[in-house]
Parts: structure tokens; sequence; C-alpha cells
């Protein structure tokens, strides 16, 4: 990527994204002003209303009900659309800072929707049985509101990201060997909700006392649609953090003058995010380059101690590149204990990265690859090391050898 594109090209394509992100917004028919006038209008529709909603406590209990139950027609039809568009099998990605904002906001969103419409649907069964109407669909759906807040609950307790590490994408992984999980509890739940659904409405549609009030019919559909413009206008502003980022990355690679390594390395981990896979790597290619010269060093310092032994006859000469020596080899110490913290940081972020589970057959591979393969170099670093204090040892012992011989020779 980094050869076949150069930073015109990067240029470019980046413009390109930020016109797909525009046509996008174009395309879906919302523009931001259409959203205002569409709020503003429902609200005052919906204020006007309110006298009649609350002239009696039938009435209000009429209008929750049907709002009530268009809020889990919008619940049925957003499950169909998970079970159909959750994919068999996705890569999970570390997630971006980007990507976390957008999250947080999807979560909010999600969340308060989730919430109102248990308090709607545990209302509703409180009080129809009141109004001789089954009270079993509404307790129905605002159980599962509560299993699936208590889910995200638990999982915000138990699943905790650790400050020095990136946050990992649990999101809709599963093993392509297996069938998904979820998108088949999606389809269970669709079906069992659907039911329901279909019963409370057929329940008002029997009665003509409820259907004669078309008018907190109408209501409820503007409390609907307020609520829905709220959400749209969430899901916009999620959309915009994109385009935003984009357009300061054009910005960015302009005035500081990034090159196509730089480029690519933030478009990367800022904006598409890398998947756990190419992270394992990187955790593995961490270490793997710094071995190799550790021990290439090791080797060549044992060389040039020997060289000095056997060919040097100049005692000054021999002093001078033996302390030369003694200071690489101290050096080399500093480093040796800087690769030895790297090793425990790639374990600790593999330890880490066991515990976000679940795993594809590949990733679980790899881990135990890079753990087999450090714990074994980290034992070879730790044997190095009592030859390293040995050998400093002795060339410090050669080098007062040296010295003591001079002072002979010179008296």
């Amino acid at each position: 990527m980094t050869e076949k594109f150069s930073r015109k090209d990067w240029l470019n394509y980046l413009n390109n994204l930020n016109n797909r992100e525009i046509s996008k917004r174009s395309s879906s028919g919302f523009t931001l002003w259409a959203l205002f006038g569409l709020f503003a209008l429902t609200l005052f529709k919906l204020l006007d209303s309110f006298p009649i909603i609350f002239m009696n406590a039938q009435n209000k209990f009429l209008s929750m009900l049907f709002f009530t139950n268009i809020y889990n027609f919008f619940i049925v039809v957003i499950i169909f659309m998970g079970t159909l568009l959750i994919p068999q099998s996705i890569k999970r990605k570390i997630e971006t800072e980007l990507g976390n904002k957008a999250r947080f906001l999807i979560d909010v969103t999600v969340d308060s929707y989730i919430i109102i419409g248990i308090i709607c649907n545990l209302y509703i069964g409180v009080i129809s049985k009141y109004y001789k109407l089954l009270t079993i669909p509404y307790y129905v759906f605002g159980i599962f509101g509560v299993i699936i807040i208590g889910s995200i609950i638990l999982n915000k307790i138990f699943v905790k990201k650790e400050n020095k590490f990136p946050k990992i994408d649990h999101g809709a992984y599963y093993n392509t060997k297996y069938k998904n999980p979820i998108k088949y509890f999606y389809g269970f739940m669709f079906l069992i909700l659907l039911y329901f659904l279909i019963l409370s409405v057929y329940q008002i549609i029997q009665s003509n006392y409820f259907l004669n009030h078309v008018d907190l019919i109408k209501l409820s559909l503007n409390s609907s649609t307020l609520i829905a413009t709220v959400f749209i206008f969430i899901f916009q502003i999620i959309s915009n953090l994109r385009y935003t980022w984009l357009e300061g990355f054009e910005r960015k690679i302009i005035l500081k003058k990034l090159n196509t390594e730089e480029i690519v390395k933030i478009f990367i981990s800022e904006f598409i995010g890398k998947d756990t896979l190419q992270w394992l790597k990187e955790i593995e290619d961490e270490t793997k380059e710094e071995k190799t010269i550790i021990r290439e060093d090791y080797d060549k310092l044992e060389n040039e101690f020997s060289n000095l032994r056997q060919e040097e006859k100049d005692l000054d000469k021999k002093t001078i590149q033996a302390e030369m020596i003694i200071e690489k080899l101290r050096k080399f110490t500093d480093r040796f204990i800087e690769l030895q913290g790297k090793f425990t940081k790639a374990n600790n972020k593999l330890e880490y990265f066991l515990k976000q589970g679940p795993f594809s057959d590949e990733e679980y591979l790899l881990v135990r690859k890079i753990i087999h393969t450090n714990t074994k170099d980290y034992q070879s670093l730790l044997d190095m090391n009592p030859k390293l204090e040995k050998k400093l040892k002795e060339i410090k012992e050669f080098v007062n050898t040296i010295k003591e011989s001079k002072t002979l020779e010179d008296k």
C-alpha cells in the first residue's frame, strides 16, 4: 500500500471518502435542518394535544397504550433488521478513539430506547388488567428489555479495559466453523416478540372502544415521531464524526507534511482500526528483531575480546580497547534489561487479550505460538545474564592484569 500510494494519491483518496460521506447523508434524505423542522412541528402538535392526554386517567392510559404498541412495533422491526444484518463472521478489531466516541453515542441511544420501552411496557402491564386486557404481551417486552439492560451492565462490570492496553471490540465476531448464536437468538426473539405484538394489537382492534379514540392514536404517533427524530439526530452526529475526522486528517497531512508510512499508520490505527491478528503479530515483532540483534551483538563482543587477547601486543592499546569493550558491555546490559521489559510488556498484552474472548482458531493458535516462543526466548535471555556478568568480570580482571603488567614493565 505504501509503495503504490503516493502522498497525492492519499489526499485524493481521503477527498473521495469525504465526498462519499457527504453523498451518503444527502441520499438518506435527512438533513439537520429537515430534522429540526420535523422536531419543531411534531413538538408543537404534541404540546397542543397535551390537554387531551391529561383530561382524565383513561385518556392517559390509552395514550400510553397506543404509544407502547407503536414503540414495540419498532423494537420488533429493529430486531428483525438485526437478524438479517448481523454477519455470520467478522474479524474483531482494536477499537479506535473515533470508534469509541461513536460507540458511546450508540450505547447511550440504544440504552435510552430500551429503558423507555421497559418503563412503558411495565406500566401498561400493571394497569391494563383494569381495562380487561392481557398483560402478558407487555410483561414479555418489559422483561426482554430488563434482560438486555442487565446483560449490558454485567458486561460493563466484568469486562473492563485495562488503561495501558487498547480496547478490543467484542462486537459480532464468531468462528466461521460454527453457526452464529447471536443471529439465531435475534431470530428467535423476533418470532416471540412478533407473536405478542400481534396479540396486543389484535386486542385493540377487537375493541371498538379503543379505536374510537383516533385523536389519541395520532397523539401517540406524534410522540413516537418526536423520539425517533431525536434518535435520528444522534445518528447524524455519529455519521458526522467520520466526516470531521477525515477533514482534520487531510489538513494534518498538508500542514505536518506526513510521508506515506505515517499516513498509513495513522489511517489504520485511528480510522479503520487494526484487526486483532495484526495487533498480535505486532506484539510478536516487538521482540523478534531485538532478540536477533542482541545475540549478534553479544557474539561480536565475544569476538572482539578474543581478538584483543590474541592479536594486540601494545599494552596501552590493549587497555584502551578493553575499556571500550567494558563500556560496550555496560550499554549492552542496559539494552538487555530493556528487552526484558519488552518481553514482560508483550506477555502482559497477551494475558490481557486472553481475557477478551471469544477467539477464532487462528487467533488462539497465534497467541499460543507467541507465548511459547517468548517464554523460550525469555529463558534463554535469563540464562545469558550470568554469562554477561561473568564476561564483564573477566574483562575487568583482564584490564587490571594489563595495568599491573604495565606497572611492572615501567619499573
